[in-house]
């Protein structure tokens, strides 16, 4: 897949520690890094986070483990593919990630006949719902006979996670100079969160199949929600759009740090100070700048896992005090008066479609 060669994106290595360090210069100098990232690349690394590394390993023996149990068992939690309902297993080909296309002719066309992503996800909200009135939608999971234990530690990886993107959230707050370094923040319920989950499987699959756009790893787009926490293993094909360039930029991976990044949401909110930045999941550099002369044509499996922090769905999603002036992002155009929860509902519509046939996964050669 040899092509002229790109330099991996730029994008900082940010010390949590600093961010929420009692030394006001230190955690003033990682502020300014954190806003002047998000407003050039939308994207950031972030080291020492508190989650913890022995968690992130935990989650991904999980996900190995969940992904490679055969498709007749990850079936008793199959997603039903209706967008109010986002919950449980989709197989390859089941819904078709788009970037500003909004027609619903167009995107069943697309499901005819675009490259099919060679992906399976794992779709999770709050696992501490219970279903009741204003509360998420409870979880569709393996039942605990079939997958034991995986309920528990859902619950410890969320309250991690949940924790963490508060913190970056008082952390943007304190960018914007409010007295209320919560005000981000409570816009969610912990007790009726609608934040969202998403664990991804990349099958393998042969590099010629890529090479000649038979098929994908994840399209471009952008994340629906506010501010997404990524963790990736180390195979690497993360892409990061760069708008000077006019390119995707590899976005390589970096043992112990998670990607965090701005999504649709607090681009809006922002008023178009921080990038919803546009990626996709294609080879890996090595492969994909590789010497053609190398018999290397299988692209092995890659995991990685999402976190997305989302308001309340009635919150009104308009630009927040501190965000007057109009920044340079418009990554996408929104209808006027639009709530969390409409926004979502009309992006993950058209991810998934009602009784859509499920087209094959490319087999490895």
């Amino acid at each position: 897949m040899t092509k002229e060669y790109v330099e991996p994106a730029n994008i900082p290595v940010i010390d949590f520690r600093a961010l929420t360090s009692e030394n006001s210069q230190e955690r003033k100098d990682a502020l300014n890094q954190l806003d002047e990232a998000f407003q050039t690349y939308g994207f950031i690394y972030l080291s020492n986070h508190s989650i913890g590394q022995k968690l992130v390993d935990e989650a991904f023996s999980w996900s190995q483990r969940f992904f490679h149990l055969p498709n007749e068992v990850k079936e008793l939690c199959k997603h039903n593919t209706v967008a109010a309902d986002h919950r449980g297993w989709a197989a390859v080909g089941t819904g078709i990630v788009t970037q500003d296309v909004w027609d619903k002719d167009e995107i069943s066309n697309l499901r005819k006949t675009a490259p099919v992503e060679q992906k399976e996800i794992l779709e999770m909200g709050n696992p501490h719902s219970k279903g009741g009135p204003g509360e998420s939608i409870v979880n569709r999971l393996l039942p605990e006979d079939v997958f034991p234990g995986f309920r528990a530690f859902l619950e410890r990886w969320w309250d991690a996670c949940f924790k963490q993107q508060l913190q970056v959230l008082r952390a943007l707050c304190e960018i914007l100079e409010y007295t209320d370094l919560d005000y981000l923040g409570k816009q969610q319920d912990p007790s009726r969160s609608r934040n969202h989950m998403s664990w991804l499987y990349y099958l393998s699959q042969p590099l010629s199949t890529l090479k000649s756009g038979e098929s994908n790893r994840l399209n471009t787009h952008t994340d629906f929600t506010q501010l997404t926490l990524l963790f990736q293993d180390m195979v690497g094909g993360l892409e990061v759009h760069d708008y000077k360039a006019g390119i995707f930029r590899p976005v390589l991976p970096k043992p112990g740090t998670m990607i965090v990044h701005i999504g649709d949401m607090l681009e809006k909110q922002s008023n178009g100070k921080w990038k919803s930045a546009l990626h996709h999941v294609s080879a890996p550099i090595h492969l994909k700048y590789g010497d053609e002369t190398t018999n290397e044509d299988t692209v092995v499996e890659r995991f990685s896992m999402s976190f997305y922090g989302t308001p309340q769905h009635d919150v009104m999603i308009e630009p927040i005090p501190g965000c007057e002036a109009i920044g340079k992002w418009r990554t996408l155009e929104w209808e006027p008066n639009m709530t969390a929860g409409a926004w979502i509902e009309k992006r993950v519509a058209l991810e998934y479609g009602d009784g859509q046939q499920v087209p094959p996964a490319v087999p490895v050669a």
